[in-house]
């Protein structure tokens, strides 16, 4: 992990020097607040917009689709050899990006024979898959959500405390809230740029 967040910064450093692809400019739907993160995962291909003028800020995120996305910020691709998870509901042009974070204990299904393609991630679902793949812990579980359960604690409060994200209200962390793309986005770029950024408002959209 740390030379992925060594090559993050050179990456970064890139990006400063050459100019965004123009989908990114073209972004009607994004906003100063999401801009920048979503310049940052755009440039790093973990994500493209859902069309030429839009990245879709306020749509839900499917698991399949997120998933193609984590496996992507992990290092992960198409070309990789992967152990079958045993899945039964995942396209196939998708199981590389499903059996890498099955394999590395990064997302599980919803059962043992199904990984719930179609369903829409959750807030508390990502919020482990951004713990893990960053490396994130809590040093204090001692959190003020009311709505998070003692298996997810340990990777809200790690995303609490590195400044990834705050609760949609001082008592509730929108725990079965489907995420949003912007929202993703927001996590992400967050967790990339630890030391570099200034830590979240408290906003309603994250």
């Amino acid at each position: 992990m740390i030379l992925k967040k060594m090559l993050v910064v050179l990456s970064m450093a890139v990006v400063v020097l050459l100019p965004l692809h123009s989908a990114n400019a073209a972004f009607s739907d994004v906003n100063n607040t999401y801009k920048p993160a979503v310049d940052h995962i755009v440039a790093e291909g973990y994500a493209q917009g859902i069309n030429e003028t839009q990245f879709g800020i306020s749509n839900e995120i499917k698991r399949i689709d997120a998933a193609v996305m984590i496996a992507r910020v992990n290092g992960f691709s198409a070309d990789g050899n992967y152990p079958d998870a045993g899945f039964t509901d995942v396209p196939k042009n998708r199981q590389w990006a499903v059996n890498a974070l099955a394999a590395n204990k990064i997302m599980n299904g919803i059962s043992a024979t199904t990984f719930g393609s179609y369903q829409t991630m959750s807030r508390e679902q990502m919020a482990k898959v951004i713990a893990l793949t960053y490396d994130l812990n809590a040093t204090s579980m001692d959190i003020p959500f009311k709505d998070v359960l003692s298996t997810v604690k340990p990777y809200v409060a790690a995303l609490l405390e590195h400044d990834i994200t705050q609760g949609k209200t001082a008592q509730t962390f929108g725990s079965k809230d489907s995420i949003k793309r912007g929202e993703f986005a927001l996590f992400i770029y967050r967790a990339e740029t630890i030391d570099s950024i200034e830590p979240p408002e408290v906003i309603s959209v994250e």
